[in-house]
């Protein structure tokens, strides 16, 4: 962190700043040497308005080789920053799970951080709901493409399905979902076991119907290890997820949306 304290001096003195983090995978055990600074500023409403664009998202090129982005200024006036809390994103929780905070003199960027950081019980429980049934619903859905013989379809549903079982499996660990570009990192990270990340690579790989059959038995006999229940009966969650009115809003709100 030592350079990216160096990054942020300009910053410290300048009118209406908040505080100042990094998220990304500059947090992250895994940063490698493609890995930039994600520096996010967080500055009063009227500084923010004030400001021209220009000088509110600053992304500096290492031409290298290889070329690739070094570090990266974003500025957050304090209203949009707070908002966050209400986002549907995984993106603004996940991050600041694993944020390091590195200028917050009044005690209020910790605060918002902690906050964006939490899982919600019932976001949890209604997630785990809704990612399953995608999963399912997917696992079923990749078994007539296969059937159909288009490469390119099979891909694409086997990519949904799989994204839902990540989200899942982060739930589950009382998590929210990473970014898809860090997910294996990030399972591993989680403690998820090598030969299940290996099964689920496997299967996008190569698909076949065995290994389709074989990784949604492992997603259940691993709920189940985990004292989970509500995978017991399909039928019951087809039924909340489409009959109900939480159930829908659930689906609404937390689905993909993959189709």
């Amino acid at each position: 962190m030592e350079r990216v304290r160096d990054l942020i001096q300009p910053y410290l003195t300048r009118e209406g700043v908040v505080g100042i983090y990094v998220v990304g995978s500059a947090t992250r055990p895994f940063r490698d040497g493609l890995s930039d600074y994600d520096i996010e500023v967080v500055v009063t409403d009227e500084v923010y308005d004030r400001t021209p664009d220009d000088e509110r998202h600053i992304l500096v090129i290492e031409e290298g080789p290889p070329r690739r982005v070094d570090h990266e200024f974003y500025l957050w006036p304090w209203r949009d920053f707070t908002a966050l809390r209400d986002s549907d994103q995984d993106l603004f929780h996940f991050a600041y799970q694993h944020a390091a905070i590195l200028h917050d003199p009044e005690g209020r960027i910790a605060a918002i951080v902690s906050k964006l950081a939490e899982l919600p019980d019932i976001v949890r429980e209604q997630r785990m709901r809704v990612h399953f049934l995608e999963f399912i619903y997917g696992s079923g859905r990749a078994r007539k493409t296969l059937e159909r013989g288009s490469t390119l379809n099979v891909r694409m549903v086997l990519a949904a399905a799989v994204r839902a079982l990540v989200k899942l499996l982060f739930l589950q660990h009382g998590s929210w979902a990473p970014t898809l570009h860090w997910s294996e990192q990030e399972l591993r990270e989680l403690g998820i076991p090598v030969d299940l990340i290996t099964q689920m690579t496997g299967l996008l790989a190569d698909p076949t119907e065995d290994a389709l059959r074989g990784l949604v038995e492992r997603v259940k006999a691993r709920l189940t290890e985990r004292e989970e229940t509500f995978h017991d009966d399909v039928a019951a969650l087809d039924r909340w997820a489409f009959l109900t009115a939480e159930g829908k809003r659930a689906f609404a709100r937390w689905g993909s949306g993959s189709g």
